[in-house]
């Protein structure tokens, strides 16, 4: 849940442990862009846009959310007490 927008989890079915990392979708898509972690990082800018800021999706229409106010962009979309050990000691600029 907080990688939303480039990656969306559904269910984990099983796990095959891999002895290098193996690249995604996203990242053999735009490698320019989007590197293996690719996690919301309000400190990080994408290559085309800021993180810093969002607009909240409402469960309106796609034109009302244009309109939302923005506000600012929570560390790892909001789970960072749950998720932010996973990346301990991890230089979160170079593995955006």
């Amino acid at each position: 849940p907080w990688k939303y927008g480039f990656k969306s989890i559904k269910s984990i079915v099983k796990i095959h442990f891999q002895e290098t990392q193996p690249p995604t979708s996203w990242n053999r898509a735009a490698p320019k862009e989007y590197g293996f972690y690719s996690n919301v990082n309000p400190l990080v800018d994408h290559p085309r846009w800021s993180q810093a800021k969002e607009r909240r999706l409402d469960g309106g229409s796609a034109l009302s959310s244009l309109f939302q106010k923005k506000r600012d962009t929570q560390m790892f979309n909001g789970y960072a007490e749950d998720v932010a050990s996973l990346y301990t000691g991890m230089d979160l600029r170079k593995f955006y």
